[in-house]
């Protein structure tokens, strides 16, 4: 049991004037007892020995990151750009003749990026490792045995992700051996048009393999324009057909950001009828799905890391924030209660205040997965990227301290 003292939670906006708002906070301490928030209190009880003084920091839900590889990069290992190709056809290719050689140094890599990613904030990671007719199942045992031991301050999940298409992927049978792995949460795809040039069978394929074995989906969709939409479209149908509503994410979807928001209307409500998650990492380089016009409609969304420094991109920093602070600037999201709000985008939704200022977290017997940070506010957090954070995990700091 611990109690930490000199926290400030938010309580409410308070508009000053017409659409001029500020968010309200209250100094308070919390009991961190079994992992959880026992107690929230306005100071610490006499008596009590070993408080932490947290130094007036702002807390807020730790943060996830739902879609991250761990698998294949060269942060953590030496520099390296990346070599141009046409596409992600040429890519696979390039990425087929180094799986193996990579094999050694991917555990050292992986825990570099873990470092990164849970050093700025994220408690959890969905990550997304390589199945493949290379090196089969070697990532995943590999990255499987760095996340253990990571326990200390992480939760994860694992997506079986076949690269190099669905079905070249289940000729050898992969897939289905994956899907019987207690340790996959999920199985992956990737352009069933583009990768698999047969949608309707990649498609078939990936959902008849999840629902039988008790999986998840998470389908990588980089397809353009009208392909991608109707991709989008088959996939909202294989979800009602196999009745795996809350169980399908579509991450990337940029076709999305690339037609007009009045075409884009019915399948964005069926999106949020079945409870289909889209995750996007807002790229300057093309149209993002359109978030606040997905939220509006119900439709729940993520920004995510993705790759950092691999042989697809040699960007990323792995701050979780920064990527909220991009989906901001990208979608005008300026005044303070939508820079609040946009904090739920790296939170799985999860935000210390609803939109209406209502505070919804923290509560009494919430896990105690918490981000600490130097802001006023986590309007000014998203939008000024504040570096100072203490993260807290199952009510053990694993980084960072206050100062």
């Amino acid at each position: 049991m611990v109690w930490i003292k000199n926290i400030r939670l938010e309580t409410g906006y308070l508009e000053k004037e017409a659409n001029d708002s500020v968010t309200t906070t209250d100094q308070v301490a919390l009991k961190i007892e079994n992992g959880t928030i026992q107690e929230i209190a306005k100071e610490v009880p006499a008596g009590i020995e070993g408080v932490i003084d947290g130094k007036n920091y702002l807390a807020s839900p730790s943060l996830r990151d739902n879609h991250i590889h761990l698998d294949k990069g060269h942060y953590g290992g030496s520099w390296k750009a990346v070599v141009p190709v046409a596409g992600v056809k040429e890519r696979i290719i390039e990425e087929e003749g180094f799986l193996v050689d990579f094999l050694q140094d991917a555990p050292k890599k992986a825990q570099a990026l873990i470092d990164l990613i849970c050093g700025s904030g994220a408690t959890f990671l969905r990550v997304q490792v390589n199945l493949d007719p290379v090196i089969e199942m070697k990532n995943i045992e590999l990255i499987r045995e760095v996340l253990e031991k990571n326990s200390y301050r992480l939760d994860y999940e694992l997506v079986a992700f076949p690269q190099h298409g669905t079905l070249k992927t289940q000729e050898k049978g992969l897939l289905s051996k994956a899907a019987k792995d207690d340790a996959i949460n999920a199985m992956g795809g990737l352009d069933p048009a583009t990768i698999d040039n047969d949608i309707e069978q990649s498609l078939e394929t990936t959902f008849k393999i999840a629902n039988e074995n008790n999986k998840e989906i998470d389908i990588h969709l980089h397809d353009p324009g009208e392909l991608g939409i109707y991709e989008i479209k088959r996939i909202v149908a294989f979800t009602k057909k196999y009745e795996m509503q809350g169980k399908v994410a579509i991450t990337h979807a940029y076709s999305m950001g690339a037609v007009g928001e009045d075409s884009l209307l019915g399948v964005v409500k069926e999106l949020a009828e079945n409870q289909i998650a889209i995750n996007t990492t807002v790229p300057i380089d093309a149209p993002a799905p359109p978030i606040p016009f997905l939220q509006k409609h119900g439709v729940r969304v993520n920004v995510i890391n993705d790759n950092i420094n691999d042989h697809w991109s040699p960007f990323g920093t792995g701050d979780m924030i920064r990527i909220a602070n991009r989906a901001a600037e990208v979608f005008s999201m300026v005044d303070e209660i939508s820079l609040s709000q946009a904090y739920g985008l790296v939170s799985n939704g999860l935000t210390a205040l609803d939109a209406q200022g209502n505070r919804q977290w923290p509560n009494v017997g919430d896990s105690a997965n918490i981000l600490f940070t130097k802001a006023e506010s986590t309007a000014h957090l998203i939008a000024r990227v504040c570096p100072e954070r203490v993260v807290m995990f199952k009510g053990e700091v694993v980084s960072g301290s206050f100062e």
